[in-house]
């Protein structure tokens, strides 16, 4: 129905005169004149929503062309497909549901229709591989089998690193090439970091000497041996900051510290935060927006803020949770939470938390208000159904990575499944 009503719409617009010079050619952009939009069709739809926008003065020259969508969040710049004087052709970006409007940029100038575009987010749990527990098995999605699974790291064009905890090993999934591989035996990690480019990942060993290993696109994904943090109670993840030149770690006793990647060295930045200690510690992750650390723990039902004082000095505080076991959504410091594990965020600062026993649950804190809500699964309904959010049930995940293209990967522990929550 779409591509027929987009292709009325360029018949429409095909037979209307466009503004021409003396050889027939689209007039360029004036920038004497104003900029003019007269109407935009569609004003509604989803992700890549083939958008025409009708005006004056656009110009010829698509490269000097910006169109900007703007939600409740933040803003997005849209693909431009072409545009003729009175023509602009582009493709929606992904946004969060609800109004945006819609800035269109020329060469400096500006101009902001008043109708707005109501976007429509849909979301989908699927399940990439898994679901037969014990072994290890490599193949195709269908065949291949995972045991325990503690961490995960997305890479984008739906291509994967997961690492098992039982059975130890770093198994790679492409679904594209229907392929799952064992690219690191014998290896048992926690939660993985991977740099802004998705062209390594880092992971350390969960116990001492917690051996640190790096693996990259260009091999294939296959590891190589950076060095140890040293001795450390138990370590269940690693974080990268902006510079991308230090790991981060955070044991389960509160000792944290980072491990510069050039050199191997290790700093301690501070020997005890103030946390509730855990037999497992805590993920980690880092957020760009704010310069600070995030930490789950488990055993204190609750999210860990860790960032630098007026001295400079990394302290942790209570951030999310700390409310019992159990399940509540509500802002920061009024919701609750039953087995916080793995983190991600995504491109907006959206943390998305992913919850095992007594919970079985995707959450998420808003970047806008700091609200705890809950997006996928039925609280302490454990389960393997695929679906709609609502309608979707896990069983312990434990680690969620974001692709950076609206999917996130989820790493289920007993489930031994990979799933895959998608946002379009």
């Amino acid at each position: 129905m779409r591509a027929r009503f987009f292709l009325l719409l360029l018949l429409f617009v095909g037979c209307k005169d466009n503004e021409r010079d003396d050889e027939g050619r689209h007039l360029p952009f004036d920038a004497s004149k104003p900029i003019e939009v007269t109407s935009f069709m569609p004003d509604s739809g989803r992700i890549r929503e083939k958008i025409v926008i009708k005006g004056s003065n656009f110009g010829n020259d698509k490269s000097k062309v910006k169109v900007v969508f703007k939600d409740a969040l933040t803003e997005r710049i849209s693909t431009v497909i072409g545009v003729d004087n009175n023509t602009i052709y582009c493709l929606a970006p992904r946004q969060i549901s609800g109004q945006n409007t819609i800035s269109i940029e020329i060469d400096g100038k500006t101009v902001i229709p008043t109708r707005v575009f109501a976007y429509s987010a849909s979301e989908n749990v699927s399940t990439i591989a898994g679901g037969a527990g014990g072994t290890k098995t490599d193949g195709s999605l269908a065949e291949a089998n995972f045991s325990y699974m503690h961490g995960i790291a997305a890479l984008g064009d739906e291509k994967i690193l997961v690492f098992q905890r039982d059975n130890p090993s770093v198994r790679y999934i492409s679904v594209p090439d229907n392929t799952v591989i064992t690219v690191h035996a014998g290896f048992q990690a926690g939660k993985p970091t991977v740099t802004t480019d998705r062209n390594t990942v880092y992971a350390t060993g969960w116990d001492s000497p917690h051996t640190v290993y790096r693996y990259t696109r260009e091999s294939g994904w296959a590891p190589s041996r950076l060095g140890a943090l040293g001795t450390f109670a138990r370590i269940r993840a690693l974080a990268l900051d902006q510079s991308e030149k230090w790991l981060y770690f955070c044991d389960r006793d509160g000792k944290f510290g980072r491990f510069e990647i050039a050199t191997q060295e290790v700093e301690i930045l501070n020997p005890a935060l103030d946390i509730v200690k855990s037999g497992d510690g805590g993920y980690l992750i880092f957020d760009p927006f704010h310069d600070c650390f995030y930490m789950s723990v488990q055993a204190a039902y609750g999210i860990y803020k860790i960032a630098k004082n007026a001295q400079g000095i990394y302290e942790a505080a209570p951030y999310a949770g700390f409310n019992g076991n159990r399940v509540t959504n509500g802002y920061l410091s009024e919701s609750a939470f039953a087995q916080p594990n793995g983190m991600t965020l995504d491109e907006d600062g959206n943390i998305f938390i992913v919850e095992g026993s007594g919970s079985y649950l995707v959450r998420k804190i808003s970047a806008i208000d700091g609200y705890v809500s809950t997006i996928a699964g039925r609280t302490n309904v454990e389960g393997a159904t695929d679906g709609a959010p609502v309608e979707a049930r896990f069983s312990f995940p434990y680690d969620i990575s974001n692709d950076g293209q609206g999917n996130y990967y989820i790493a289920e522990g007993w489930g031994v499944r990979v799933r895959k929550y998608a946002i379009e």
